[in-house]
């Protein structure tokens, strides 16, 4: 068998092990399942960022038209997935919805194992690649997130592959079709995404010499689309964003506590009864709020502006001790997640025997093993004075985006956010490792240190 064969069934094995893997453990979980088939508290339902599936089905591309509180992407897809049970009672089809939800991320999961070890084999040997795949694959976060009913997961997904198609364009030009529909679903499905990182991608595909046909192209498309999706916005809501809940999201990345809460905030305001259902309702089926109740338009507004004023009257200090706190949070185990109630965890992820092993290194040793990484790298392209540069700095200005958005944009759940880099840390640190002690630069890299 030849190496392309062989790297073809590696890939179906880290698929199928993956799978097998994390379903079989959903399995271990069944006799401490919540409500008989959740994995934690929290349904689709429950999240701040999703409108009720009741709207999705009675009315869905209504409903889908009149998003606010974040992109549409994960109620298009329970939107569609809902329809799959017209007649069956509401909270029945929520839970086969859910249910739905954890096979597409079980999908999604093995998937995630297959980019990582292509990548990895095409820099290190394929089966130090295929271990180390298998490595994070049982890593706490990646079990944790795979099993949640939000999009952390998805979006990690897409940010690898769009990474890893980023990485590969050098010597794949095809691979910018990967760049484009990821930047466009990233757009749709995660709001820290907005028509900036569009730029930012042209100017990292620019610096990987993408010919201005394809570059404009690229353009073309995502800004077009994502374009007219914010003009939408804009003409519905006033909003140049996806979100509108980034008001709640500033001014608690700033630690401002004096604004209402937002759980108790008065939405018995008179509202247009031709309004669509999904802009009047108060509650969701299950009793949480609808955040995409037309009020919160006005509240978020209001919270924007407050943390305008904040960030023009505070001392410098003061804002940089606020980042600071994120920053420290960042680099939490991405596995504790809510860092601040141990009780709604994972019930799979709590019962991991090396859930210990994998948050100490996943925390501030994370950043450690970074910095050596980052050392090796220099030394090697020291010595490689053809190293390609601009690939660096390709890589490096989406990464920076997303750190940033995930430092300076949110307090409390920056470690939920850091799992998004996780996987592009890994690949980083795997390969400059086994490139330090295998390569012929080890004795060089030594002499460097020494000067």
């Amino acid at each position: 068998m030849d190496k392309k064969n062989k790297l073809a069934l590696a890939r179906v094995a880290i698929f199928i092990i993956g799978f097998l893997f994390l379903t079989g453990l959903q399995k271990l979980a069944q006799p401490y399942l919540i409500d008989g088939y959740r994995f934690q508290l929290w349904s689709s339902e429950d999240f701040m960022q999703t409108v009720s599936i009741d709207d999705l089905r009675s009315a869905p591309i209504e409903s889908l038209s009149y998003i606010h509180i974040q992109p549409p992407g994960m109620d298009v897809l329970r939107a569609i997935l809902v329809q799959l049970w017209p007649s069956i009672d509401i909270n029945a089809a929520l839970k086969q919805v859910d249910l739905s939800l954890y096979f597409l991320w079980s999908i999604l999961y093995s998937l995630s194992g297959v980019i990582l070890f292509q990548w990895l084999s095409d820099m290190i040997d394929p089966i130090t690649a295929f271990v180390a795949s298998l490595l994070f694959l049982v890593h706490p976060a990646a079990i944790l997130y795979s099993t949640l009913l939000d999009t952390t997961f998805l979006s990690t997904f897409l940010i690898l592959w769009m990474f890893y198609a980023l990485w590969k364009l050098r010597q794949d030009r095809t691979s910018i079709f990967a760049i484009t529909v990821s930047s466009v679903l990233l757009f749709f499905f995660r709001s820290i995404f907005q028509l900036p990182f569009i730029l930012l991608m042209g100017a990292s595909l620019y610096l990987l010499n993408v010919p201005w046909r394809k570059l404009a192209l690229f353009l073309i498309i995502t800004g077009g689309i994502c374009g007219l999706y914010i003009v939408k916005q804009y003409h519905q809501f006033g909003l140049i964003t996806t979100s509108s809940l980034n008001g709640i999201n500033l001014v608690r990345s700033v630690g401002m506590t004096k604004y209402a809460d937002v759980f108790t905030i008065n939405l018995d305001g008179e509202l247009d009864n031709s309004l669509p259902n999904v802009l009047r309702r108060k509650l969701k089926i299950n009793g949480t709020i609808n955040f995409n109740n037309y009020h919160y338009l006005a509240y978020n507004q209001k919270l924007t502006n407050d943390y305008k004023d904040y960030l023009f009257t505070t001392p410098p200090m003061v804002l940089l001790g606020s980042y600071y706190q994120n920053l420290l949070i960042y680099f939490h185990p991405s596995s504790l997640y809510p860092i601040k109630s141990p009780i709604d965890d994972d019930v799979i992820v709590e019962r991991l025997p090396w859930r210990s092993v994998y948050d100490l290194i996943f925390s501030p040793v994370l950043l450690i093993l970074l910095y050596l990484a980052t050392v090796i790298w220099l030394l090697k392209s020291l010595k490689d004075k053809s190293y390609n540069y601009r690939l660096v700095i390709a890589l490096l200005l989406p990464a920076l985006y997303i750190f940033l958005i995930s430092v300076l944009f949110e307090k409390g759940e920056n470690n939920r956010f850091k799992f998004f880099l996780e996987p592009i840390f890994y690949v980083f640190i795997v390969s400059q490792f086994y490139g330090f002690i295998h390569g012929d630069y080890k004795k060089i890299s030594f002499r460097y240190l020494q000067k």
